[in-house]
């Protein structure tokens, strides 16, 4: 199994629920310690696991950003396998799944068919489609010809993270898109293990996800009942806009999930999980499991 952290509430709380949490591109599971360890005290048993190509996950720094062979597709699979562990362990235990950014789109390729599996789903900093995707790939598959997919292309970084730092150049720091708060930004900038260029095989892996999770076609939902919330910062540049965030929450209810619901958080950017508020985002997701998913946290955790 991948590098794997379990954490679980504190003596005398009794466990009412498992997070599983699926993390963005370009971080690691560690940046998840807080936000876990506060779902720990409201009584939720919390799993995450470095994704390929991230973090303890690889041998050398050379595969930071490259998933190999299976490229997308064992994305999906490590999230399936990570899946299935847990409700083994847990089998009486309700299973939340929980994605961010890029995280965000392979809880959703994974839910194409796999949504029997689990109780609930909340999907953080939405990547909102980009109709040049295509374009996008070819280009990426041409250029691996002849630079191989270990590559890290300065063109395609600038084409995909460019616009999102645009916005905010005027503040002096870069990655300042992902949150207003300069001292994440700067424990963010500070790591060895997060910000770096993808290969053209992450980048490529990264455009067949949206490709997938924006498609009408094979989504075979078994679960249409499951409950989804969509959370977002106001100023989170990876959505584009307002029409854009709201479509790609329609669409997903029209592949199957009716029960989808979402929620913009003012003036905050595309970590909403690191921001200066961030309590009120996990205040509105236990709301969300209490009133759509029948999860209710006891009085005595809160």
């Amino acid at each position: 199994m991948r590098p794997t952290t379990i954490t679980y509430p504190p003596n005398g709380v009794k466990p009412i629920g498992v997070m599983e949490f699926v993390h963005g591109m370009c971080e690691t599971r560690q940046r998840y310690a807080e936000t876990m360890k506060y779902f720990n005290n409201k009584g939720f048993i919390c799993a995450i696991s470095d994704i390929r190509g991230h973090g303890e996950n690889i041998l050398t720094k050379e595969d930071l950003g490259y998933f190999g062979e299976e490229g997308y597709k064992g994305l999906i699979d490590d999230v399936h396998e990570f899946t299935m562990f847990l409700r083994r362990e847990f089998p009486h235990l309700p299973l939340i799944l929980i994605g961010h950014s890029m995280g965000s789109l392979i809880v959703r390729a994974y839910l194409k068919k796999n949504s029997r599996e689990v109780q609930a789903v909340v999907l953080s900093g939405s990547p909102s489609y980009n109709r040049f995707v295509g374009v996008a790939k070819y280009f990426t598959r041409f250029l691996a010809l002849f630079r191989g997919w270990h590559y890290r292309s300065p063109m395609i970084e600038k084409l995909v993270n460019g616009p999102f730092e645009k916005p905010f150049e005027k503040e002096g720091i870069v990655n300042s898109w992902l949150s207003s708060d300069r001292y994440v930004v700067e424990l963010y900038n500070s790591d060895p293990m997060c910000g770096y260029p993808f290969t053209l095989n992450g980048y490529y892996a990264l455009f067949n996800l949206m490709q997938t999770v924006y498609s009408k076609m094979g989504w075979t939902s078994k679960n249409p009942s499951l409950p989804v919330m969509f959370v977002s910062g106001s100023e989170d540049p990876c959505r584009k806009n307002d029409y854009s965030f709201k479509k790609a929450v329609t669409h997903f209810k029209r592949c199957g999930y009716p029960n989808t619901y979402y929620k913009l958080y003012q003036d905050m950017r595309h970590e909403v999980f690191n921001e200066k508020e961030k309590e009120l985002v996990y205040e509105d997701i236990l709301k969300f499991l209490e009133i759509k998913a029948g999860i209710e946290v006891e009085d005595g955790t809160l």
